[in-house]
């Protein structure tokens, strides 16, 4: 439909003004109210074949083109209807026996260049623009100013004025993609379908990853850059603490066993940042337009099971440490001793068959930041799901513990206080100041492992909140055409810059700061468990191993370390 109209607009702009073939008396008419150009037109024209001939031989497209395009582009139509009917119509005036004849306006054929030229670009029909510069037959002269030219006013207000994509059938590929928009291959060779769902519409694509364009142009890259780079450090920090439990003398057995576990799941989770480091676009996207999954990028589908057992697993692990605790403390109990094989099958088997189902189930794929994970439509049952179950219980354990030692605590410490003071007046007071000193004393002695299940629990409910509130919005981009509709005809707009639309988009997307802080406080959980559990003992412990190494390659005696293990973390 839209090939045939240009060739027939081709002819009827190329033939505009050849009323003059024939040299006859000038006579004035008036047009009639059933023309082409009736809402157009409404002072006397010059025609030299008549209106009806001169209606069918050189403007019977424009009922055509308002009808393809008139709810696409009312402004575009409105000029071309314009700048037609006027070309074609010279205005005609008779003062003392001498006719005069006004032909077509510059400045409404510029005006087609400009309202229309976005339309007829995208639709492949840049022919259809008139020559501006060119001697119009019907007047034997060029286009003229507006102060002596058949000037028609417009029609349509600035309200309803500009390109409506909405407008266009739902099939429609356009014949070209503006920059930054690239060329859907899929949706070429079949309109009813697209590569993806929301950065594709009529034919052109986001460059991957789109989620770039919905925000200020640089502002996700530089943030997950940075976050990338906390999550490396993260690595570096938590490798620390696996490599001191896994190489020091006396941690490779209960509890620190526990430690060395839960150290190796956290370095795995923080060393998936290597993945994408310098380059997260061979991570995030398959083709400058596909965004990754597990079936057409192979390091996003390695890095994603890494992210999803290693999660797992050390959320596992660290319940491990509150459990023992626990049990410990409140039961006098070692359960964990001689049980460890039970606790490798639980705490790395369970994240491994999780991860074994979401790789089973082809889900693991590119969604956000710089990282590969679950996919939106299962991450809650595959992956938030499991870590809430683990998480949450843990924590109210080990609130339990603790508020069970500072219990024991003050009251041994009242009791205790309260027979060397008795003769003492201000018993009250001494009371308040015992149950404070042993309540401190508890918090002192138990603070790592408290403070461990707070952080894994604050960060692990944190980043649930945030995608359960938040990322799936995303998902309502596809499912509301609408607004991917108003931002496409912002970006492809002359003029307009990325920046100059992300309001259309903000309001369905997550929160740009939201986002980086979920990201950057899972970033540097790796750095807090090196904070927590860097302690001075194993600094202390190093500089013993180096020192018996020396004295070892000296040729000395090996000199082997003997000492207590505590159950203090």
């Amino acid at each position: 439909m839209l090939t045939r109209l240009a060739t027939l607009l081709v002819v009827t702009t190329t033939s505009i003004g050849f009323v003059y073939c024939q040299n006859t008396t000038t006579q004035c008419v008036q047009y009639p109210a059933d023309g082409i150009c009736a809402n157009y037109i409404k002072t006397p024209i010059y025609t030299q074949i008549g209106v009806n001939a001169t209606d069918q031989q050189f403007l019977s497209t424009l009922p055509k083109l308002k009808q393809t395009m008139g709810a696409i582009d009312p402004s575009c139509v409105d000029t071309y209807y314009r700048y037609a009917c006027s070309s074609s119509y010279p205005a005609c005036s008779t003062n003392g026996g001498k006719t005069t004849l006004l032909g077509g306006c510059l400045s409404t054929c510029n005006e087609v260049k400009r309202t229309c030229g976005l339309l007829f670009n995208l639709t492949n029909q840049t022919h259809l623009l008139p020559d501006c510069s060119a001697i119009s037959p019907s007047t034997n002269s060029p286009l003229q100013s507006d102060n002596s030219c058949n000037l028609i006013p417009p029609t349509v207000d600035d309200q309803h004025s500009g390109l409506n994509l909405s407008a266009l059938p739902a099939n429609t590929v356009l014949a070209n993609c503006p920059a930054p928009f690239l060329i859907d291959p899929i949706a070429r060779e079949d309109p009813t379908k697209s590569t993806n769902s929301i950065s594709c519409r009529f034919g052109c694509c986001v460059p991957c990853p789109y989620q770039n364009y919905f925000y200020y142009e640089g502002w996700t890259e530089h943030a997950f850059f940075a976050t990338d780079i906390l999550r490396s450090v993260s690595a570096v920090a938590v490798f620390f603490i696996m490599f001191s439990y896994l190489v020091l003398p006396d941690k490779r057995r209960h509890p620190s066993l526990l430690i060395l576990n839960f150290s190796i799941a956290m370095f795995l989770f923080s060393v998936v940042a290597f993945f994408s480091v310098g380059d997260p676009k061979k991570l995030q996207c398959a083709d400058s337009i596909t965004p990754s999954t597990q079936q057409n990028n192979n390091l996003c589908a390695a890095q994603g099971a890494i992210l999803m057992f290693s999660s797992l697993a050390t959320v596992l692990w660290c319940s491990a440490l509150i459990i023992n605790l626990h049990l410990h403390t409140v039961w006098s109990s070692n359960f964990f001793t001689n049980r460890y094989l039970l606790l490798n099958l639980i705490c790395w088997g369970i994240p491994a068959a999780f991860m074994g189902t979401a790789l089973g189930m082809n889900q693991i794929q590119y969604e956000f930041a710089n990282l590969c994970l679950v996919s939106l439509e299962e991450i809650f049952n595959l992956f938030f799901y499991p870590m809430a179950a683990i998480v949450i219980p843990s924590f109210v354990l080990h609130m339990c513990t603790f508020l069970y030692i500072a219990k024991i605590a003050v009251r041994e410490g009242i009791e205790s206080d309260m027979s060397q003071s008795a003769s003492n007046a201000s018993v009250g007071k001494t009371q308040r100041a015992i149950r404070h000193k042993h309540v401190i004393q508890a918090v002192h002695i138990q603070w790592r492992a408290l403070l461990l299940a707070v952080i894994a629990c604050a960060t692990v409910l944190f980043y649930w909140i945030f995608y359960f509130t938040q990322i799936r919005h995303v998902s309502d981009l596809a499912n509301d055409v609408s607004i991917l509709d108003s931002w496409l005809q912002c970006m492809i707009t002359p003029g307009n810059t990325q920046n100059s639309c992300v309001d259309i988009v903000s309001g369905h997307l997550p929160p740009f700061g939201l986002m980086v802080a979920a990201e950057a406080l899972v970033s540097v959980i790796g750095i807090s468990v090196f904070l927590v559990f860097a302690k001075r003992s194993i600094f202390i412990e190093w500089n013993d191993l180096i020192y018996n190494v020396r004295v070892y390659l000296g040729g000395r005696d090996k000199a082997e370390k003997h000492g207590e293990q505590f159950f203090q973390l």
